[in-house]
């Protein structure tokens, strides 16, 4: 049976591509997609995916599904195009950044250097913006 992805519930998790995002970014991409499935419950087209920055800036429908940055603008394109529109949910001494849309659409987790975003992961995950992050894309019309 094919897999299903909903353009309105199926949050992207986008890493950058390369050697230092891919070691150190998609780890921590895969614990986001982690916890968004567990959230998700099963439901379907509910769920996380993990994509490079070339995907999703590449494919035509990626404007339409929901999308979280892991990795700062300097590794992942996709960052480096949203995060200037974004407002920040969440910073620590302007090492660790949450950011994300208010409307719930798009969200940049980042850091100075790897320790401040896998903090930014870690806080997104734990604090309860990944709940409000996926409360405002699951029950927008």
């Amino acid at each position: 049976m094919p897999r299903y992805f909903d353009l309105r519930s199926t949050v992207l998790i986008v890493v950058g591509h390369g050697i230092l995002p891919e070691e150190e970014d998609r780890p921590l991409a895969y614990g986001l997609k982690r916890a968004v499935n567990m959230r998700a419950g099963g439901s379907e087209g509910r769920a996380g995916v993990v994509v490079t920055d070339v995907w999703i800036m590449n494919n035509d429908l990626a404007e339409f599904f929901p999308a979280i940055s892991v990795g700062g603008p300097g590794v992942n394109a996709f960052t480096a195009q949203v995060y200037e529109d974004l407002p920040v949910a969440f910073t620590r001494d302007q090492h660790v950044f949450i950011q994300m849309a208010d409307e719930g659409k798009r969200a940049a987790l980042w850091g100075m250097d790897q320790t401040g975003t896998r903090e930014a992961v870690e806080v997104f995950v734990n604090d309860g913006l990944l709940e409000r992050f996926l409360e405002l894309v699951w029950r927008r019309p």
